[in-house]
């Protein structure tokens, strides 16, 4: 018997035994289509897991309350719009229950009173509505853009205490002018009137790009290329994006902080250029390239621009508002600076920056509790312990890591940063399965982040997918040029455990500064039978990493085929070093 605490959602369909009666076939063939193509994709896309079916109605399992009840708002609303054609006698409308609490699973069933009550708040929800308990409406709090009705306390059938019961409303909804209401609205775009936006958002203005062909056809290829850069740039947690006018207007009471992305658009003959610069408020330029395509494919341009330019510009952003930070004094800070200052200082080997680093997101989480990157930070700290085998307890560092990064998500579930996270997380736990779905749900919220693709790259060869490792890490080389050295570490990861290792000592080579990557390279060379390199590498790692040993290394790192990690030992072993 297995038990566990669980987000539960439970659905049954409103009036079933009449609608079977009226048209049995069609019933069950409408019923069986919207599952298909409704209820089970977003249920996948929302990381749930169908634990039981039964007739017109399912159990379902979510990770966290925000996915459950965003998945059971979007499937109500999407059955609105598939039922507007529908006769009102032949329409299949969904309640749907949301509860927190135990799963028992035995015998290929599931039990528990978590399941009980979410099935019971189910069948007292409104037809194609979402009915919620208080714990998860407490859970949500006023993170999503949803409002809830207070029900008041309801007598449940066969349970024995009342339970208080919330409402979701959905759209054109109206709750009771008597009723008290949770809403946060969307968040403003005008950054000078929301504080919290902007002490923890970098606000930046994409002007629309110039079409410089002195052709008006090619004003739609120019407009297309801002909307899809814009788009893709929204994806980012820590972006702010503005769209505005074309660029020889003047921007009026822009902040005092913030960046301008201008570009233009040429055709020279059968080939087009695009030019792209990013400035800072003080029209200081932070970075500039220009990309030359052949005029075949106007589509594939645009996907190659939308990829690139936000990928760069991510990157070159975070790295100037880093530099823009440590020029401030510390009483000058808030919480989204110091957060940049933590992670200016994270990735570290120097025990001191690393205990700065630790300071730094405290005092994020002091200044603003509800904001989800400080936590983060504390999360990533004592991953990077585990990935540079300190002499640390395992079960209690991925415990801290796990309640760092589970506190972020419910603050931000949709920072792409935390699910990559909670991802490294799962995997140093041995959840495989958990660990991709939160790398893919990364990749959803934001499909152009360069440093997560790489770490996926790093995910991917300890799961021993080496051909995915690869194809994953030069798609983040490709869209970041100016890599980081630890790229091209994770590719060099992959061909090893591959056995190419010529391969891996040529990515390694061109690594400036390859701080605990000397484990990797020790190995490699050692493979390739040059052992004084290798003890060189050996002894350099240990200078960086006195404590390393290859029995703590091989009983922590989450290798799932066994002979990846022996061809891996095997390395270090003949390196020398210490067992």
């Amino acid at each position: 018997m297995e038990q566990k605490l669980s987000v539960i959602m439970a659905t049954d369909v409103v009036g079933y035994s009449r609608l079977m009666e009226i048209d049995e076939k069609g019933t069950l063939s409408a019923l069986k289509k919207h599952r298909q193509e409704l209820l089970d994709v977003k249920v996948a896309l929302r990381h749930g897991r169908i634990i039981k079916l039964m007739g017109d109605g399912m159990l379902v399992e979510f990770r966290a309350v925000e996915e459950a009840v965003l998945c059971a708002v979007e499937i109500q609303r999407e059955m609105r719009t598939r039922n507007t054609n529908v006769h009102r006698d032949r329409q299949i409308e969904f309640r749907i229950g949301i509860n927190i609490g135990d799963i028992l699973f035995e015998d290929e069933d599931v039990y528990g009173d978590g399941v009980n009550v979410a099935a019971r708040i189910e069948s007292i929800a409104r037809p194609g509505g979402v009915a919620v308990s208080a714990s998860v409406r407490d859970t949500v709090g006023n993170r999503l853009y949803i409002s809830f009705e207070d029900a008041g306390e309801q007598a449940l059938k066969n349970i024995e205490r009342p339970l208080r019961i919330f409402n979701v409303i959905i759209d054109d909804d109206t709750p009771s002018k008597h009723t008290p209401t949770a809403l946060m609205a969307p968040p403003s775009l005008n950054v000078q009137d929301n504080p919290a936006i902007a002490s923890n958002r970098t606000l930046l203005y994409v002007s629309r790009f110039v079409n410089l062909s002195g052709d008006p056809d090619h004003e739609y290829f120019a407009a297309g290329i801002t909307e899809d850069i814009a788009a893709a740039l929204s994806r980012f947690s820590g972006l702010n994006v503005i769209v505005r006018l074309p660029r020889s207007e003047p921007q009026q009471n822009a902040p005092a902080t913030h960046y301008t992305l201008e570009g233009s658009v040429r055709r020279l003959g059968n080939r087009v250029r695009v030019n792209a610069n990013l400035t800072n408020a003080l029209h200081e330029h932070i970075w500039a390239e220009k990309y030359d395509f052949d005029l075949v494919d106007m589509f594939y341009i645009q996907d190659e621009l939308s990829q690139s330019i936000p990928a760069a510009l991510n990157i070159k952003i975070e790295e100037a508002e880093r530099h823009r930070v440590l020029g401030k004094p510390l009483t000058a800070l808030r919480a989204y600076d110091f957060y940049l200052r933590g992670r200016h200082l994270e990735m570290s080997l120097n025990p001191d920056d690393v205990r700065l680093a630790r300071e730094m997101f405290v005092a994020a989480i002091n200044d603003d509790p509800g904001y989800a990157r400080g936590y983060l930070g504390l999360a990533w700290l004592e991953i990077h312990r585990l990935k540079w085998n300190e002499r640390v307890d395992l079960e209690t560092t991925l415990a801290s890591a796990f309640a760092s990064a589970s506190k972020a998500l419910e603050l931000s579930p949709y920072d792409a940063n935390v699910h990559w996270a909670l991802g490294v997380v799962y995997l140093w736990r041995g959840e495989a399965e958990r660990a991709i779905g939160c790398y893919e749900r990364g990749r959803e919220l934001a499909p152009n982040n360069c440093d997560l693709l790489a770490e996926y790259c790093d995910a991917l060869g300890y799961l021993g997918r080496l051909e995915d490792a690869t194809r994953i890490g030069e798609l983040a080389l490709r869209l970041n040029p100016s890599r980081p050295d630890w790229y091209l570490w994770n590719i060099a990861a992959s061909k090893y455990l591959s056995g190419n290792y010529l391969e891996a000592l040529s990515l390694l080579e061109k690594m400036a500064d390859l701080g605990s990557a000397y484990r990797l390279l020790a190995a490699t060379y050692a493979q390739l039978g040059r052992l004084e390199d290798a003890r060189r590498a050996a002894s350099e790692l240990l200078k960086l990493n006195p404590e390393f040993s290859i029995e703590r290394y091989s009983s922590r790192a989450p290798y799932r085929d066994k002979a990846l990690l022996a061809r891996y030992i095997e390395g270090l072993r003949l390196a020398g070093l210490p067992e």
